[in-house]
């Protein structure tokens, strides 16, 4: 049975208790168990944190503390940028906001075991990628080994693949199906003739482009329907 971690920061009590009764709901049901810390102050599990926490959930309104959910969870996003978060809110307008924060998603109060659920399978899933696999890359000085959950995305620029990863970009050659073979199980999907993207990079849609990091890519007209049925699947349906 596999373990994830979870930090909770919820001033409310009851709420902090009814979201530690449903992950332990969810993890008897799915075979995961839960390893849950809870802070009613962002303060406190600020000071002393390590990257040692695979899911965050926030209350966006800690009336208790000095710091309110927003402002704790940029600073969490300096210290790391990859824990999945979830505000807690009963407020649905902080949306847009948490795009700046990259939070996985809202959970709205009053919380529903069944949204929840849905949103944990997202985490879940979302974490599994993480596991990554090595993929060898071609340069002209020689073969690199980057994890594929490296690699936001790649693109095909003249006779080149372009591999975007999180520490700068490779020039490669090679064929873009080739590599949509090789990474379709680990969360890639082609969104055009030219470009396969990681989705747990997908950061927002806006009309017939997606937003990859700090980046806007176009979604080809004859890959989009089969594209946002992957994205839907892989955000939970």
């Amino acid at each position: 049975m596999k373990q994830l971690r979870v930090a909770i920061i919820e001033d409310d009590k009851e709420y902090s208790s009814f979201l530690s009764e449903c992950l332990n709901r969810y993890g008897s049901e799915k075979g995961f168990s839960f390893s849950t810390q809870i802070y009613t102050k962002a303060e406190s599990f600020l000071d002393n944190y390590k990257k040692a926490v695979d899911i965050v959930f926030m209350d966006v309104d800690l009336g208790k503390g000095f710091l309110n959910g927003m402002d704790a969870a940029r600073k969490l996003r300096n210290i790391d940028d990859t824990v999945l978060l979830f505000f807690v809110t009963n407020m649905p307008q902080f949306a847009p906001e948490g795009y700046s924060v990259n939070a996985l998603d809202y959970c709205l109060k009053p919380i529903n075991y069944s949204n929840l659920s849905v949103k944990l399978d997202r985490a879940v899933k979302v974490l599994s990628t993480r596991s990554g696999q090595p993929v060898k890359i071609k340069d002209k000085e020689g073969t690199r080994i980057v994890s594929s959950n490296d690699i936001m995305y790649i693109d095909v620029m003249g006779h080149d693949l372009m591999f975007h990863t999180t520490s700068g970009v490779i020039d490669s050659y090679g064929g873009l199906s080739e590599r949509e073979n090789e990474l379709s199980d680990r969360g890639f999907a082609r969104c055009s003739a030219s470009a396969l993207v990681n989705l747990s990079y997908v950061t927002g849609l806006y009309g017939d482009e997606i937003a990859v990091g700090n980046e806007r890519i176009k979604i080809g007209r004859s890959k989009k329907k089969q594209f946002m049925e992957r994205l839907n699947m892989f955000l939970g349906g």
